[in-house]
This record gives structure tokens, sequence and C-alpha cells, in this order.
């Protein structure tokens, strides 16, 4: 990939990875149902539950991570406007940690307004911070540097589960969050702060 992608889909590389497998599982599930259709109804009913699948995993990290660190407590600190006011840029090295999402949509789909079908699909994204100085200013995310994740995606399509998919992505050297998402009021969790280095022995 020549450069650094912004979702999901894009880390995983889904048309390569997924797209072929999951319209081979929607092909068999809908078996039943192709002699009733054209051959264009039926490919198009396919074509709709990838499109499906990869519009799940169509989620940009700035949200998906902005949305999970701000129920930190270190995180609320910065945000704390009595203690930084908003034109201080405050820096926060993260330790390594890992968030993880689950989806479980259904495609509903009807052939000649007479046969329904639903395909359900069970996803699951996880993406671990592998490190990186998170920048807060405002109350708002504003800059993720030197950050690097590693992502990783499962994906079952009616019933049928798909080999998982992993990759480790290195950002942009300034990973920008636009023009800033603000931190919201959340019921904080953990630490995900790395530790301070030890002070070096006396002399």
């Amino acid at each position: 990939m020549d450069q650094s992608p912004d979702t999901v889909a894009q880390a995983v590389e889904f048309e390569a990875s997924f797209a072929d497998r999951v319209a081979a599982a929607v092909r068999e599930k809908l078996g039943p149902f192709r002699s009733y259709v054209s051959e264009h109804v039926f490919e198009a009913a396919i074509g709709k539950v990838v499109e499906q699948a990869a519009q799940v995993l169509d989620a940009p990290f700035a949200e998906l991570l902005t949305g999970a660190w701000e129920r930190y407590p270190e995180i609320r600190e910065l945000a704390d406007a009595r203690r930084h006011p908003s034109d201080e840029e405050t820096m926060l090295e993260l330790a390594e940690h890992r968030f993880a999402w689950e989806y479980e949509p259904k495609i509903e789909l009807v052939f000649n307004e007479t046969y329904p079908v639903s395909i359900p699909l069970n996803v699951g994204v996880g993406v671990t911070v592998l490190g990186g100085v998170l920048v807060v200013q405002g109350g708002k995310f504003r800059e993720l540097r030197a950050g690097r994740l590693r992502v990783g995606v499962q994906l079952t399509v009616a019933g049928q589960e798909m080999e998982p998919q992993s990759r480790d992505i290195e950002l942009p050297r300034v990973f920008r969050f636009g023009e800033g998402i603000a931190i919201r009021e959340t019921v904080p969790v953990g630490k995900i702060a790395a530790p301070e280095p030890e002070p070096a022995p006396a002399s």
C-alpha cells in the first residue's frame, strides 16, 4: 500500500482479502433462490452484501481511536480547562494498549417481492496501539505523533468464518484529527499512559 490507510477496510485491504470470499459465502447461501431470479438480479444481491460488509469496515481510525481514548482518566485530565488553558498544547506518551469492537448487522434481501432472506454478518475489529504521542489542546484531540497500529479483522458471513486478517500500520509522522475532535464526557476506565522512566540512581 503506497500511503497510510485511513480506515479499517483500507488497512486490511478488504477487496483483496475478503471480497471474493464474502461473495462465495453469499452465493452459497442464496443458492436455493437462483432458479427464481435472473442472473443479473442474483449477482446484484451478492454485490449488495459485499458492499455492506465493506461499509461496516469503512470506519476511520480517527473516530475509532478518539471515541475509545476519551474514556480514560489521563485524557479527561488533559481536557480539564482549569488545568490546561485552551492555548496550551499538552502531550501524552501512550503505552501499548488494545481496543476491540464487534458488529452484527443483518442484510435483508427480498427476491421478486416474495422470497425474503436474511444474511447475518459478524464483524470483529481489533486495533492495538503500539506506540505514539497523543496531543490534546483546548479540550480536543489534535494529533497522534509517531503513531503505530496493529489492525485485525474477523469476519463471518452467513455462518461461514473467513480467515482473519491482521496488518501493522505505521501512520504518518504527524497524524492530524482534522480541525480537532472534541473530548466528550464519558465513564472513565483504566490507563493508557506510558509509565514514567525510573530516575537514574545517584552516583
